[in-house]
């Protein structure tokens, strides 16, 4: 049945997409080490030399599936400060959001928040994608009153804590119970929030 969605799908154009789909189920059931460009083309029923035009290598892959992470932890941190105060009440909202897509989709979150994947700056998308979720972090050190300049670099160091925190709790090597983790998260943002005023 997948396999022959998938050819369906490859038909219209839409192999990468389709790619990317399969990395991403992948990622969640057996995280990253689990993709491989060959298993990604018998996953959506694909020659494995046609990934080859679309992603070169596995990096190519990693890059695009963590894109499409940031853009959904993007999307998850509005819905979170939708109709928040402006400053402190939208930064610990995202911080909240941030937490909820991780516990969400852990293994995508791991991607996201380990080693750098775009080193060397070759995947110039995800790079733009990763500041445009933090552009509503940054706002709101900004409408806080913290200095346009210094706006970006809180919000980097705020997520940066909060990705830290979330996975740990997330490895339960910090003991919060799932009915507390919101609560506790909201509470630790707005401590992260209150030292970097």
């Amino acid at each position: 049945m997948a396999k022959s969605t998938a050819r369906a799908t490859f038909r219209h154009g839409n192999l990468p997409e389709a790619l990317v789909e399969a990395a991403l189920d992948r990622l969640e059931a057996s995280g990253a080490e689990s993709i491989s460009l060959r298993d990604l083309a018998g996953d959506v029923g694909v020659n494995h030399r046609a990934v080859y035009r679309h992603f070169p290598d596995k990096l190519s892959v990693l890059a695009r599936v963590a894109e499409v992470g940031w853009a959904r932890l993007a999307r998850r941190i509005r819905k979170e400060t939708a109709g928040k105060a402006p400053g402190e009440a939208t930064v610990v909202a995202a911080g909240v959001g941030l937490f909820l897509f991780a516990r969400e989709c852990p293994n995508l979150f791991y991607l996201m928040a380990g080693a750098r994947v775009n080193v060397g700056g070759r995947f110039p998308v995800l790079e733009a994608t990763m500041s445009d979720t933090m552009a509503t972090i940054a706002q709101g050190f900004r409408d806080s009153g913290t200095a346009p300049d210094l706006a970006r670099e809180r919000a980097a160091i705020y997520l940066s804590a909060l990705q830290g925190i979330v996975a740990q709790i997330l490895h339960r090597r910090l003991h919060v119970t799932p009915a507390k983790a919101r609560g506790f998260v909201a509470a630790t943002s707005k401590m992260l929030f209150d030292g970097m005023r």
